[in-house]
Formats: C-alpha cells, structure tokens, sequence
C-alpha cells in the first residue's frame, strides 16, 4: 500500500477515524477500523520501521470510545509483529511502547489480553461479536478472569455479552471466581488511569492513585506486586 496512507497526522487520522464523520452503524465503522490495523501494521514491518505503527495507535488512543478495541487489535498485533522489526533486538516491545507512547506495562497487558480473548477461539462466534461492540472498560474484566485460568462455558459468555454495563460484568466476574461480597464489606478497585477507590455500602470513597503507565521499571514491578494478590480489583 502507498506510504502516504498513515505518514502526515491528517492521514494518520483518516485511517483510525475511517468513516465516522459518516452516519454509520457502529458494527461497519468497527470493522473498518479493525481492518485497517492489518493494513497499517503490515506497512510498519515492511518498511521495518515500527514508528509508523506507533504513530497511528497513539492517534487511535485519543479517539472515543471504539478505539478501545481497536488499541487492542493494535496492541495485540502490534506485539506479536515486534520481532520482525530490527529494534526487538536491543529493545523489548513493552519498553519500546512506554518510549513512545507513555503507555504502561500494566496497560498493554489489560489491551492484549483483549484481544487475546477475542481471537482464542473460546468464545461461541456470536457472543464474540457481541463482546466487541462492548467498551474496553467491560472487556478487560472478562479478559483477565479468562487469562487467570477460571472456566468460563457458554452460558456466562451469553451472560457477558448481553450485560448492559461494567458493574454486571464485575459481578458475573464475582460470581465465576465463586466470591461474593459480604454486605458491608470493604472491596478496593483500581481504575484504568490509576484511580484507586474503596467501595462499602455501596459508597464509593477515593483513595489514591498509583502511576500505571510511569516508564520506571521498579515502579511498575511495584504495581505487579500490589496489584498480583487479587486483593485489588482491575476495573476498567
């Protein structure tokens, strides 16, 4: 494809935008989007420069909600196409993305493993569909119960894809890990940007914040460690 598809921000934003100055469906201006991750990618490789990869994720960042899952698809692909580029030689692709894009480890787990659960091949084909018109705040949730190795049949995909929002996502999460919060009890929950929140009685207190995308690898290995215990709840 022509190099200048992706190389000025105008064009860059034409890929990622696609048609949504249009009235279109939301399922056509997915697609679209999802497909052009293919298209962009396979650009990066062959030139062997994965700044053009970058360049069009971290417009696709800032976009609404549909970027989500396609920053997944992004990441996703993104990583699994990082050995082809000659920087995986001296540089790891987590480091390359916190380099280049500000974005954390804790973060490009959370979107891979999206798109790892998409493309897994477990999920019935028409609940899958339905999980991608889904906003990457609920799908993260299902992603890492399924990356923790907890059974999920097609019953409680059925229950996911039709869950309306995130707190009934997290509590059919609850209910496949067999956990169910004892009234009055203290749960803690970590936000996509860091925020950490306490919940009892339903009310919800602010806490603090740990710097998830910060670029320091003993800060994020601090954040793994506080966070690996299952004592805090990813919410995205």
């Amino acid at each position: 494809c022509s190099s200048d598809l992706i190389m000025d921000n105008s064009s860059v934003n034409d890929i990622i935008v696609g048609g949504l100055d249009q009235v279109l469906p939301m399922e056509k201006a997915q697609k679209e989007i999802l497909q052009r991750v293919d298209i962009i990618i396979q650009q990066s490789v062959e030139e062997g420069n994965p700044g053009i990869a970058a360049t069009a994720l971290k417009s696709l960042m800032g976009v609404s909600r549909m970027s989500g899952l396609a920053s997944a698809k992004f990441i996703y692909t993104f990583q699994f196409s990082w050995k082809n580029f000659p920087q995986s030689k001296h540089q790891t692709f987590e480091n390359y993305v916190m380099d280049e894009l500000g974005i954390g480890k804790t973060t490009v787990k959370r979107y891979f493993r999206v798109w790892e659960m998409l493309v897994s091949g477990d999920i019935p084909k028409e609940y899958c569909e339905k999980l991608k018109l889904h906003p990457i705040k609920s799908l993260i949730p299902m992603a890492n119960l399924k990356a923790q190795g907890f059974e999920i049949d097609d019953k409680d995909w059925l229950r996911f894809s039709n869950a309306p929002d995130v707190a009934t996502v997290n509590k059919i999460v609850r209910e496949i890990k067999g956990v169910e919060p004892k009234k009055g009890s203290l749960q803690i929950e970590l936000d996509v940007d860091g925020t950490i929140y306490a919940w009892k009685n339903s009310k919800r207190y602010y806490v603090g914040y740990l710097k998830v995308d910060d670029n320091d690898s003993v800060v994020q290995a601090a954040i793994v460690r506080l966070i690996g215990d299952g004592k805090v709840m990813e919410k995205e």
